[in-house]
């Protein structure tokens, strides 16, 4: 979705994140990042062209990167940032970093630059702290913070980024939690529809009756659907993964019109 920099420095922030101990997908998972040993297994499972090393892990580092971790799910669960308390902690974790512009491929009319943090020091933990905090300050600049998001699974305290153009990543990535929300929404819309249909029986005879009284002649005509309702009716979806993509976009709809009111409203008090 951003530059390919700030989408592998968001990706490898919600991965650390999720190295703490918490539920994901319904299952308690440990503490990765406590020795030496998680450190150097965390960093060698992050894109290589973020350049991080462990050569100087160390208890020390491990500490520092534990910190990191802390600031970044205060960050991750005060998003979409409507207010300055989350900005002071990405401040926090910009202290003494600086930028740089560095040349990269350009087309035929000539070189193209970047910027590029400049972290503290050449530290495992002050590299990753200037990596993350620049693409968060991107992130808030370009007001897209709504991206960092924890999954919408029960039982799930996972952190996700979603990188996807039409904003519909809800769920991670570590089980089924999608599936298990799409099976829940589709027995809820079930059980409702049985509920329904239980409650109708005097419905089903009045008809029952009016088509008897047609059939001997009556002159009575049994009501046809109106053409809404048979616009509704072909629009409701009856599957499992219609539902679902109804009940998908419903919530995204609510998401948005909950974002542009908290814009609405901070622009009305400035």
């Amino acid at each position: 979705m951003f530059n390919a920099e700030v989408n592998r420095a968001l990706t490898a922030a919600a991965e650390l994140i999720n190295t703490g101990e918490g539920l994901k997908s319904a299952r308690h998972t440990p503490d990765t990042l406590h020795s030496v040993e998680g450190l150097k297994t965390y960093v060698a499972s992050q894109d290589p062209e973020l350049e991080w090393t462990t050569a100087d892990a160390s208890r020390k580092q491990v500490e520092k990167v534990r910190y990191l971790r802390e600031q970044l799910r205060k960050i991750w669960t005060a998003a979409p940032i409507t207010d300055e308390q989350p900005v002071e902690l990405i401040n926090e974790l910009l202290k003494g970093v600086g930028t740089k512009l560095v040349a990269t491929d350009g087309d035929s009319s000539g070189l193209c630059f970047q910027q590029r943090p400049v972290p503290l020091s050449d530290h495992t933990a002050d590299v990753m702290t200037a990596t993350v905090a620049a693409a968060l300050t991107h992130l808030v600049v370009e007001q897209e913070t709504g991206r960092l998001r924890i999954c919408k699974g029960d039982d799930c305290e996972a952190a996700i980024v979603d990188l996807t153009r039409n904003r519909s990543k809800l769920f991670c990535d570590f089980g089924n939690c999608a599936n298990r929300a799409h099976v829940r929404a589709y027995r809820a819309r079930q059980a409702a529809r049985r509920g329904e249909e239980s409650a109708a029986p005097v419905r089903t005879e009045e008809l029952a009756a009016a088509a008897a009284e047609q059939s001997q002649g009556s002159g009575r005509k049994l009501v046809k659907p109106s053409a809404a309702e048979k616009a509704e009716s072909i629009n409701r979806p009856t599957s499992a993964s219609a539902i679902a993509a109804k009940e998908f976009r419903d919530r995204m709809r609510e998401e948005l019109m909950e974002k542009r009111g908290k814009k609405q409203k901070k622009a009305g008090k400035g």
